[in-house]
């Protein structure tokens, strides 16, 4: 029998959707709450310490200091579509790779990766090369990219489609030819959205989905970044998701998997391991109020834990940090790094009319992020036509 909370929890998610269900009538919807009660509420999971006040949109407070850098940008005649960057700092050079094609979001059919490389911390860009398209290893698209440095090699973990379905392929990166190596791993139906990160017994953890519709982690087998087993996380039945984009966080040691939340849900629905990944608890409902787009969480030198995300109320167009105390696990500070509903969108076509985006709101949106030198670098999709880059100083994020 499930817990109270679970399923209490459960109860919570099949409410919220049913509240923005088409066609629920007035006694069984619910007006949605604002992010500042969601986080105060102590019956949900506590990601955000719920005694300290989540400020409300209008009230976050910018960084003090962070350096924006535009490093890519759609062109007529080229790419108009830009997604999902992946970013890492490896011998002196800052990487930057994300999904292109020439007229909009196809996912599984005609997309490929791209990339270029900063010499100055960021601040310029080459001008980016293909680094795989179709019909490479059978291929009929690539995207989904993530970066790691690992055994002193930049290793590359891309999504290869074939007949609709997904798969992470493992690449590694020969310097002297500027291509990237096929290597013998694959994850079969998963899409990487975190860096490996090291757990407490010798095995890397990738957090991630199974097609477009399971929570999923990727373990591998030590430190051998070509072998890697799929956990899927388990869920309640009331709750269906899509995207459910999963990152990590730690807690003592147990871990966090933070998913994206499908709609009608407010908050990041979580799940706990406490075997280093091997068994999660069913998915719950958290007081983090996050709307449906990638989350992304990391461990910083300080001490303290961030998880980027975009704002319950403002969707993608605010791209907020929050942070935790030096060796905590409940965020207690937010600021924004990015919040404007413009420039509007040029080019971004769609597959039904090439015009239906352009004119319309952008995004700040899918962040990756490394650290090097005392500066965070978020790198992220601006209205899924453009990439660009924020710097943060380390001390702007400190809790005081």
């Amino acid at each position: 029998m499930p817990s109270r909370i679970l399923r209490a929890g459960c109860l919570l998610i099949l409410g919220l959707i049913l509240a923005t269900a088409p066609g629920a009538t007035a006694a069984e919807a619910e007006p949605p709450r604002t992010s500042p009660e969601l986080a105060a509420d102590p019956t949900l999971l506590a990601l955000w310490d719920p005694a300290i006040p989540f400020p409300p949109f209008n009230e976050m407070p910018d960084l003090d200091i962070v350096t924006h850098v535009q490093v890519e940008r759609a062109k007529p005649g080229e790419f108009h579509y830009l997604h999902e960057t992946a970013i890492a700092w490896h011998k002196g050079l800052l990487h930057m790779g994300w999904a292109n094609h020439p007229l909009h979001e196809a996912n599984y059919l005609d997309e490929l990766l791209r990339g270029g490389v900063s010499r100055d911390g960021g601040l310029t860009w080459s001008e980016p090369v293909n680094w795989i398209e179709p019909p490479a290893m059978g291929a009929e698209s690539w995207n989904h990219p993530v970066l790691a440095v690992h055994q002193d090699r930049l290793w590359g973990f891309f999504t290869r489609w074939v007949g609709e379905q997904p798969e992470t392929r493992i690449f590694t990166l020969d310097e002297q030819a500027g291509r990237w190596q096929s290597r013998k791993g694959v994850i079969p139906g998963f899409l990487p959205f975190t860096p490996p990160r090291r757990m407490r017994d010798g095995n890397w953890i990738i957090g991630g989905e199974q097609g477009w519709t399971e929570a999923a982690v990727a373990i591998s087998r030590g430190d051998d970044f070509t072998n890697w087993e799929l956990v899927i996380l388990p869920r309640p039945e009331a709750l269906e998701l899509r995207y459910p984009e999963t990152t990590l966080l730690e807690r003592g040691d147990a871990l966090i998997a933070i998913c994206r939340p499908p709609r009608g849900v407010q908050t990041a629905p979580v799940s706990i391991s406490h075997d280093c990944g091997r068994s999660w608890t069913s998915l719950q409902p958290s007081n983090f109020p996050l709307w449906t787009s990638k989350p992304l969480s990391g461990r910083l030198s300080t001490g303290q834990q961030y998880l980027i995300a975009n704002n319950l109320e403002e969707g993608r167009t605010l791209l907020s940090i929050a942070v935790t105390e030096p060796g905590s696990d409940q965020l207690v500070r937010i600021w924004k790094i990015r919040h404007q509903a413009a420039p509007v969108r040029r080019l971004l076509g769609t597959r039904h009319t090439d015009r239906q985006f352009i004119g319309g709101r952008t995004e700040w949106s899918y962040p990756a992020a490394i650290e090097h030198d005392g500066l965070l670098y978020v790198s992220y999709t601006q209205g899924k036509e453009d990439a660009a880059l924020s710097i943060i100083p380390l001390s702007a994020l400190e809790v005081r």
